[in-house]
This record gives structure tokens, C-alpha cells and sequence, in this order.
């Protein structure tokens, strides 16, 4: 199932699904508007992939909720936070939110059209439900 996006919004759902994004210094950004706690592993940010100019997509190991996570990237001079939900068992996901937040953390513009995304293992969501999937024991994973 695909749904119709708009604008910026749209373009990172995309981007995102076909295994690319529009990033750069995603880390410092994460630092600066959202906060950092690092896990017990001492990373809290995994890069799960790059946009074409070699720009990280990070997943936020501290947003793991089951299998709900979040992948965040540069966007402009602020941040994308994307939401995802696994369904490892069947080898489905879902695009629950994504939200763009300006450079002092400002709530820009949010969409939180829900709806199926194609699974694609080497893309940054693809490579997120893996992590997630392996973390909570599914089987195949």
C-alpha cells in the first residue's frame, strides 16, 4: 500500500524508502536539538545509511520501543525524526510519523499518515528493522 505525501514531508518518505536521504553532520544536530544519552554500549546513534553525498542516517538506539524506532538525518539546517514500526515476524514495515524540526529544535512541519513501506534490507529503515528484529530475538533475524 503507498499513500500520497506532500512537500518536504513526501520527499524524505521517499528518499528514505529507496534507500537514500537528505543528510550531513546528523550527529551534531541530534547533539544540539535533541539531546544525547548514550547506551550501554557506549553509542546511543547507529548509522544505518548514507544519502549520496555520504551523509549519515543514524538510528536512535534509546527510541526502540519493541519494534518501533526511529531514524533521524540532516534536513536543511535541521533535522528529520522518522518513526517506524517492524513487523519482523512477517517481514513488513510501517511508516508511522516524520517530523522536520528547525536548527534550534522547532517542531517545522509533521506527518502522521501512517501506512506500509516496501521492506528493502540494504535501505536505512530496511537496515534499522534488522537491527530491531535481532535485538528482540525474531526468529530469521
Amino acid at each position: 500500500m503507498y499513500f500520497k505525501l506532500s512537500g518536504i514531508v513526501g520527499a524524505i518518505a521517499i528518499l528514505l524508502s529507496s534507500g537514500s536521504a537528505f543528510t550531513g553532520g546528523v550527529g551534531a544536530a541530534i547533539a544540539e536539538g535533541v539531546g544525547v544519552v548514550i547506551d550501554q554500549d557506549g553509542q546511543r546513534y547507529i548509522t544505518v545509511g548514507h544519502d549520496k553525498l555520504g551523509n549519515s542516517v543514524a538510528l536512535d538506539t534509546e527510541s526502540i520501543k519493541g519494534t518501533t524506532y526511529k531514524l533521524y538525518g540532516m534536513y536543511g539546517d535541521g533535522i528529520f525524526e522518522t518513526t517506524f514500526d517492524a513487523s519482523c515476524t512477517e517481514s513488513r514495515l510501517f511508516r508511522n510519523r516524520i517530523a522536520i524540526y528547525g536548527s534550534e529544535g522547532q517542531l517545522l512541519e509533521e506527518d502522521k499518515e501512517k501506512g506500509e513501506i516496501p521492506f528493502v534490507a540494504n535501505s536505512s529503515p530496511g537496515k534499522g528493522m534488522q537491527i530491531v528484529c535481532q535485538k528482540i530475538g525474531a526468529s530469521g533475524w
